[in-house]
């Protein structure tokens, strides 16, 4: 028998045309508190002329700035894609969509709505799928992951080839969620700041991140955004079209994620302050009347039919039910966030974690917005109940109090429907402060979004481990900051593959945190405990590898204990990733 030290028991080792969403024409839709447009006393109007605009604000400009951004995203998301194994939860949601379109049942995992999971299915089935067989298998509730191991590792099919097809969905809806936060912020102030506000949204990490992931995360975003914008617009102007468009997307919303219930307190407050602002105005309250009921019939109308026609939504109320309990008790383990873990989560998790997944430009352009906010004129209480920009602020802060009351902190992404509507208020403060400022304080903003742009470049392709600044090595392991999807969601089993074979290493110690099978993409590897049991390791116990491969949020403990605690207290030899923690152990 080998002497070599087993890493479990060596103690040894260390807008210029009218939107169809709100229309130009609209009475008293006047931009007024913190309005790009509007005068403050004694000072002209900021939008300029036509005639006076400089060459980046006139229109042509901003669609040709548009296009080249979503080229340039749309590069860094598949590009990044290619060089992340299938993440932990979205192998699940894929294989689940494709047996949804091929088999018609949608029942192994109540945890999220049917709609992505349609979407994924109708893109990952083709001709040549094999399918995992329905005979012998129980298929029942929690069994997603298992189906999909079997579809992506077992039944004759290429893991990197299906995973990307169902992420060229995700890619191509983060290049929408750009698109109409374009579209939005042009309508509501300038194609400068709509420029802007594209530019700070396609350059956020979570989005490069989860813009390459098969998961419904960028698509809410862009879902709440959209819906957002047409609870407004129906508010604002009341017609039965915009009534239908409202509900319609607000229920698609909550189709792709339940977390779409924070549309339901837009509503109401965005109406409250119309009503307000419109008290008198008869013809409003009419229209409100008439409209309402429309809204309310479509969007149960699309529900039913997003549950299969389940007039009685029995489904709905139980994934529903399943959700609230879910995001009320917690996720089963402890959240981490710097250094402590708690099984209830934080309060503040999301507005600390912010710091670390955004780059630090951003907050520093979120001071520089708050400026351009404290020199906007002071408006009546009417106008400013009217303001273009309350969609973004009521949007956003009914979000944002769903996220401080939620005890699921398992990841920055949950938070990705509030960051686009953060955005365009900073765009609009930002710009407001560019046209008023001088040549240094110009050179200024400038060199904070070159900054913003490099701090988001500078991990591709490891966008969804990336952390700001704010942390140094001197803090300690990136695991003790966050962990799990906010870092490492199992997304580096490719980088692993890559490395062993660079350096000749055909076999090492692993624990990994996914659900994906290491050997489906060539790993060879003796298993340690992971969130998973491995089982398609070695079965020779004669094997002893040079080398121990932890995932990081494995060595954070709090999914599988302490298990491997001894190696926290170990420098490793490389970390692959940002995630793949790699350990000499000869």
């Amino acid at each position: 028998m080998s002497d070599t030290p087993s890493p479990l028991n060596d103690a040894s080792s260390p807008s210029d045309t009218p939107s169809p969403l709100n229309d130009a024409s609209s009475p008293n839709d006047t931009p007024s508190l913190n309005d790009a447009s509007s005068s403050p006393a004694g000072r002209p109007v900021e939008t300029p002329a036509a005639g006076s605009r400089r060459w980046w604000e006139g229109p042509r400009a901003a669609w040709i700035g548009l296009i080249v951004l979503l080229v340039v995203t749309a590069g860094l998301i598949i590009g990044a894609m290619r060089h992340t194994s299938v993440t932990f939860d979205e192998m699940g949601m894929m294989a689940e969509g494709v047996r949804a379109v091929e088999v018609g049942k949608v029942d192994m995992n109540p945890d999220q709505p049917p709609v992505m999971k349609y979407v994924y299915g109708l893109a990952l089935a083709h001709k040549g799928l094999h399918m995992p067989p329905e005979k012998g298998y129980n298929w029942g509730p929690g069994t997603h992951y298992a189906y999909g191991q079997l579809l992506f590792f077992n039944v004759g099919n290429d893991p990197v080839s299906l995973a990307f097809r169902g992420r060229l969905v995700d890619a191509a809806i983060a290049l929408l969620l750009v698109l109409l936060v374009f579209l939005w912020t042009r309508r509501a102030r300038d194609d400068a700041t709509a420029l802007l506000a594209a530019g700070l949204v396609a350059f956020l990490p979570d989005l490069l991140a989860h813009g390459g992931v098969g998961y419904n995360d960028v698509p809410m975003a862009a879902a709440f955004f959209g819906a957002a914008w047409a609870l407004d617009a129906a508010v604002r102007k009341p017609t039965f079209g915009r009534a239908a468009l409202a509900g319609a997307l607000a229920t698609l919303a909550l189709g792709i994620k339940f977390s779409a219930l924070a549309l339901a307190p837009v509503a109401v407050l965005l109406l409250a302050a119309e009503a307000v602002a419109r008290r008198k105005d008869r013809d409003w309250w009419v229209a409100v009347a008439k409209t309402l009921p429309v809204a309310l019939l479509v969007a149960y109308v699309v529900l039913a039919a997003i549950y299969r026609f389940d007039w009685g939504l029995a489904d709905f109320r139980a994934r529903l039910l399943y959700n609230i309990q879910h995001a009320e008790e917690g996720h089963g383990a402890a959240a981490v966030l710097l250094g402590h873990q708690s099984m209830t989560g934080f309060w503040y998790f999301f507005p600390v974690v912010f710091l670390f997944k955004t780059p630090v430009a951003l907050q520093v352009l979120m001071i520089v917005a708050l400026l351009g906010a404290w020199t906007a004129a002071v408006r009546p209480r009417r106008e400013t109940l009217r303001s273009q920009l309350r969609m973004p602020v009521v949007a956003g802060v009914a979000f944002l109090y769903f996220l401080l009351t939620s005890h699921l902190n398992i990841g920055f992404r949950h938070a990705l429907p509030l960051l686009p509507m953060l955005i365009v208020l900073v765009a609009s403060g930002v710009m407001r402060v560019w046209r008023e400022a001088g040549r240094w304080a110009r050179a200024g903003i400038g060199a904070l979004l070159v900054l913003y742009v490099v701090s988001t470049v500078s991990y591709y392709p490891d966008f969804l481990a990336f952390l700001s600044k704010w942390y140094t090595p001197s803090h300690g392991p990136n695991y003790e900051i966050v962990d799990d999807s906010s870092l490492d969601w199992g997304q580096g089993l490719l980088e692993l593959r890559d490395w062993m074979r660079e350096n000749g290493v055909k076999t090492v110690y692993l624990s990994y945190f996914g659900s994906a099978q290491p050997e489906g993409y060539g790993i060879h590897y003796v298993a340690l405990p992971s969130f998973f049991p491995l089982y398609g390791g070695e079965p020779d116990d004669s094997v002893h590898p040079d080398y121990v491969v932890i995932s990081a949020t494995n060595l954070a403990g709090n999914y599988i204990g302490d298990r491997l605690a001894r190696f926290r207290k170990r420098q490793p030899d490389a970390v692959l990733g940002h995630t793949m923690y790699v350990y000499r152990l000869r």
